[in-house]
């Protein structure tokens, strides 16, 4: 019988222990939602005058696009990781890395780029493909990295967009 009770005791003590580790581990979980921020404002192009007829009524909500930068296509139905992300503009330079999560496969957002961006100038330099894809585009001025990773299986796909200053 003390055996059974020294058995169970340690049973307890386990079980409290993971219970315990588990809680604590929970914090850092992916489905955890964190506080997410806005993309930042827009820099005005202060040669052109501002047309007030097109700003929106008082009180309404204004409703942020999804492009960061004007001449970088993304894709509908990304979201942004934030802690992962980081954009510099000014009126001379545009730098960023940009994380979203996307559920569409990787060849077709591959496709989405193929086909979008000569709409914005940008030319096709090269492909790589592995266990994901990259692509690299150039203009005048500017690189576009674009690449989409696979997070494994029922996970979204990561795509990292970077975008640089040619040297």
């Amino acid at each position: 019988m003390k055996k059974i009770k020294k058995y169970f005791s340690t049973a307890i003590i386990i079980l409290t222990l993971s219970t315990l580790l588990v809680s604590l581990g929970c914090g850092s979980m992916p489905w955890k939602k964190k506080d997410e921020q806005p993309p930042p404002v827009e820099l005005l192009d202060e040669t052109k005058a501002q047309n007030t007829d097109t700003l929106p009524a008082e009180g309404t909500t204004l409703i942020p696009g999804p492009q960061r930068f004007k001449d970088v296509p993304l894709p509908d139905k990304v979201k942004e990781d934030f802690d992962r992300s980081y954009v510099y503009e000014s009126s001379t330079l545009q730098v960023g890395r940009m994380v979203y999560s996307i559920r569409a496969d990787a060849n077709d957002v591959a496709q989405f780029y193929v086909k979008e961006c000569p709409k914005y100038g940008w030319k096709l330099e090269n492909v790589i493909q592995g266990d994901g894809v990259q692509l690299n585009y150039s203009k005048e001025g500017k690189k576009l990295q674009v690449n989409v990773r696979p997070q494994g299986v029922g996970r979204p796909k990561q795509l990292i967009l970077t975008l640089t200053p040619s040297e």
